[in-house]
């Protein structure tokens, strides 16, 4: 099985050992960099001397996860010539406030919407998001698509696009990912994603640990899905100790096979080479040895920055 990068169709064996599951390489169109500037991320040079000290920690794949909006598939393939890390890129649709409320993606129905996402993973993705009016499609194929939450919610325009994700899927099998905003509506999502024919082993859940439930977190996994944990570094949401005690659970409770780590930097304001940090490289240069010293084993780390990873994206 191979999965589709920036740098080509690459097998698993290519990837690395540490695959990082949810990342933002750049945010340069749409409402988010607008409206809030700290989300702009729009520079080739300093995402490359981020993604290089990534790799330099002996960080390996990149799942990028703009999805229709903010996405610039020509930067990413840039950033994976100058680094060679290869960078997954993404299709399908995130929360609402990425989007001008005159989006396609409120205008069209069901069939429109799949000749739209389809091509992005059976041809290439489109280099200006569907912009448009000529559509500029890129050789480099989406190898995931998104669908999100809102607060305690999914939108009724969501559901249609979850409808429109699934009947892809049926046709290329292509893996999942959602966003939950503070870890809710995670169960109304996979309900929605099993109703359109996706199996739950090939979805991911993002942000979870936003919401540290325990029992939560058992009831997901049960139903066969990934979870994926982004908020160590970022101590605004919650001390690390309390994901890490999460993990721990989670791990003994026999789940270990079901858990992944992203940085979610989509802030310059976290990034060093826009003057913030603490950096892509903080998840291998200061979480993942601290894993080791809470007692976390060779198997766990493995199996948690790559063997579940490749699960998900590959099946």
């Amino acid at each position: 099985m191979t999965i589709e990068t920036t740098l080509g169709p690459l097998p698993h064996n290519q990837l690395g050992t540490r695959i990082n599951a949810h990342d933002h390489l750049f945010l340069d169109s749409g409402p988010g960099g607008v409206n809030v500037p700290d989300f702009l991320l729009d520079d080739v040079d300093k995402t490359s001397a981020e993604i290089q000290r990534w790799a330099e920690a002996g960080g390996g794949a990149i799942v990028d996860t703009m999805p229709t909006t903010g996405r610039n598939v020509d930067k990413c393939v840039e950033v994976s010539r100058r680094t060679g890390v290869p960078i997954i890129m993404s299709t399908g649709f995130h929360k609402g406030a990425y989007y001008w409320p005159d989006h396609w993606r409120y205008l069209y129905d069901e069939d429109e919407m799949v000749e739209l996402i389809l091509p992005e993973i059976t041809e290439g993705v489109e280099r200006t998001n569907y912009r448009g009016p000529i559509i500029k499609r890129s050789p480099v194929k989406a190898g995931v698509m998104k669908v999100a939450g809102e607060y305690n919610r999914v939108t009724g325009n969501m559901k249609k696009l979850i409808r429109v994700v699934g009947r892809v899927h049926q046709q290329t099998g292509t893996p999942v990912y959602a966003h939950t905003e503070h870890g809710t509506a995670a169960a109304e999502i996979l309900d929605l994603l099993e109703e359109a024919g996706v199996p739950l082993d090939r979805v991911l859940i993002c942000h979870l640990d936003r919401n540290p439930d325990l029992f939560l977190h058992k009831q997901i996994l049960e139903r066969g899905a990934f979870l994926e944990y982004d908020t160590p570094s970022r101590f605004k949401y919650q001390p690390e100790s309390i994901v890490i005690d999460l993990m721990r659970s989670l791990i003994a409770a026999g789940f270990g096979d079901r858990l992944m780590l992203g940085g979610d930097m989509a802030r310059r304001s976290y990034l060093k080479a826009y003057g913030g940090g603490p950096g892509f490289e903080y998840l291998l240069t200061e979480f993942t040895p601290r894993l080791v010293k809470e007692g976390f084993g060779e198997e766990d780390l493995r199996l948690i920055w790559h063997e579940n990873p490749l699960r998900w994206l590959a099946g």
